[in-house]
């Protein structure tokens, strides 16, 4: 076990050779620090992780809120429909990547939803016009096409409970989540 408890992967430079963790933080603070003296060879975007702190996908640190608001993102969906993930895409897109990706793929997924709703109407419509023109009666027609319409738009919307029950958990463990049967409109 490193004698560093922040770093998780080892410092391939001797020890003699690493700075301390104080020179560090003096680095830090120099505005007038060159690079170009610094024997680290590390990469310059190598964040030390901190164990029990979640991180996302790119490595950044996830904090409470970040998880907090890709959470609603999806749980938004249930109640509201695509205006929360719209509102929370809008609002954190430069603030924190995990909450904009989380936002994004929830939106996606409520057009996609909303585009896989009208055409359930529109195959509903479709069959209860043919089923009017075979039987030449209007009732079984409209009985047909509106009972086809309203199981297809309740197996959608029963899809999209699951799914964003799925996203609002994989969201609150911080680990990024993709829509089953999603079309990117937004990337």
């Amino acid at each position: 076990m490193p004698d560093d408890p922040e770093m998780l992967e080892p410092d391939p430079a001797p020890r003699a050779q690493r700075a301390s963790r104080a020179d560090r933080r003096r680095h830090d603070d120099d505005d007038d620090f060159d690079d170009d003296d610094d024997d680290d060879d590390r990469d310059a975007r190598y964040r030390p992780r901190r164990p029990g702190m979640k991180y996302d996908e790119d490595g950044n640190p996830l904090t409470s809120e970040d998880t907090l608001w890709a959470l609603f993102a999806h749980l938004g969906l249930i109640v509201v429909g695509f205006l929360a993930p719209l509102i929370i895409f809008l609002v954190y897109r430069q603030k924190s990547p995990f909450v904009t990706r989380h936002a994004k793929a929830a939106l996606n997924y409520a057009i996609t939803h909303m585009v896989v709703v009208f055409g359930c109407i529109a195959v509903a419509a479709g069959i209860g016009f043919i089923v009017y023109g075979v039987s030449q009666d209007g009732m079984a027609g409209f009985v047909v096409g509106y009972a086809l319409a309203i199981v297809g738009a309740m197996l959608a919307g029963l899809a999209s409970i699951v799914s964003a029950v799925m996203g609002t958990v994989a969201a609150a463990n911080g680990n990024p989540f993709r829509y089953p049967v999603c079309i990117t409109f937004i990337s």
